[in-house]
């Protein structure tokens, strides 16, 4: 059935804009607080983070090989394999949370393995005794506040923060059953100081763009955007971060943003029909980092996406440099967090059926 379009005025998905506290969408957030009773460390990226863990652990143990999953952050795995040589990759599939992935076959007490909590979905299975296992570290950058985010029995766990919440930089590093010792290098980080400025630049921009709808603010909003992306890959410390980025992760990082995500993805699961061109990736009591698509067509991958930007509904195409070997492999995330409301769930929902309609017909 084809449906009438509903008026959207403004955009759904893409990176964050500054909130102020009398927005409804930091009223909607700040109502959900978590009760996260961790020991944290403070850093600007999720990058200088594992770096920190890395640096930590290998200058006080002997490591045989830092084990890193094939499905991760190119940005991640450049950082890492430019500072460690001992790095071997395994297979995982990232869209399959419930396989029984068990990396204990593969490693040994003296390895390194970094976990990734795909969409907030997995619940890895492992031994609760570290000195019968690999050392493992968690990142939770797209599970923040999920189940095993939460309840957690890793060694360590890292967050980038900045995924979850409209700030311009920032990460953690916490461990689970221990009190973690901040461990930074000396010194000082100009790469991540003028991201900072850049990102923040970038935020405001574009909250004058989704506020106002002033072209000018988007496209500034880009280009700053851009410049601080940019200051993060020339980065290569792990150095303490500057005070206000960490009052930024310390104002949000007690809110959760699942609370909402659930409400919204329950209404867009009961609304969307069914396709064969998508799947869905999702599992029961489990809040995914938004609505997540897999395609194993790429002319409908590209055509999807391009059919929902000119709808301002904008896909994110996570990580597309991993080459998979799977049949389903064409991967978006559409952010369904705390900005959007009901209504643009159900302009949301009505977009995708109408793109469904037009390839069954």
């Amino acid at each position: 059935m084809h449906l009438n379009m509903l008026k959207l005025d403004k955009n759904i998905g893409s990176s964050f804009y500054k909130l102020k506290k009398e927005d409804k969408e930091f009223e909607v957030l700040s109502n959900h607080k978590v009760h996260f009773t961790h020991h944290v460390t403070h850093y600007y990226s999720g990058r200088n983070a594992i770096y920190a863990l890395l640096e930590e652990i290998t200058s006080t143990k002997s490591i045989r090989t830092i084990w890193l999953p094939n499905y991760y952050c190119h940005n991640v795995k450049n950082s890492i394999t430019k500072n460690f040589e001992i790095i071997k990759f395994y297979e995982i599939n990232p869209f399959e949370p419930d396989s029984g992935f068990n990396f204990e076959n593969f490693t040994s007490v003296n390895d390194i393995i970094i976990l990734n909590n795909y969409w907030g979905l997995y619940d890895y299975n492992y031994s609760d005794n570290p000195k019968t296992r690999a050392i493992v570290i968690e990142d939770h950058s797209h599970g923040w506040l999920s189940k095993q985010c939460i309840h957690s029995k890793a060694d360590y766990c890292i967050a980038s923060i900045r995924k979850a919440y409209p700030i311009p930089l920032g990460a953690i590093t916490w461990r689970p059953k221990l009190k973690k010792i901040a461990f930074y290098e000396n010194g000082q980080d100009v790469a991540m100081e003028k991201a900072y400025e850049y990102l923040k630049a970038s935020l405001s921009s574009k909250r004058n763009f989704i506020k106002t709808n002033v072209t000018d603010s988007a496209k500034k909003h880009l280009a700053y955007l851009a410049k601080g992306e940019n200051c993060i890959t020339e980065s290569n410390s792990y150095v303490l971060p500057k005070s206000k980025v960490i009052d930024d992760i310390n104002k949000y990082m007690f809110f959760d943003p699942n609370e909402i995500k659930q409400i919204n993805l329950d209404f867009l699961y009961n609304k969307l029909q069914e396709t064969k061109a998508f799947k869905v990736i999702r599992r029961n009591g489990f809040t995914s980092f938004g609505l997540l698509l897999l395609f194993n067509n790429l002319e409908d991958f590209t055509d999807f996406k391009t059919y929902l930007i000119k709808q301002n509904i904008f896909p994110a195409n996570l990580w597309p440099s991993n080459n998979l070997d799977l049949e389903w492999k064409y991967f978006y995330n559409i952010h369904v967090d705390f900005r959007y409301t009901i209504d643009d769930m159900a302009f949301l929902a009505e977009t995708i059926n109408n793109w469904i309609y037009k390839k069954q017909n």
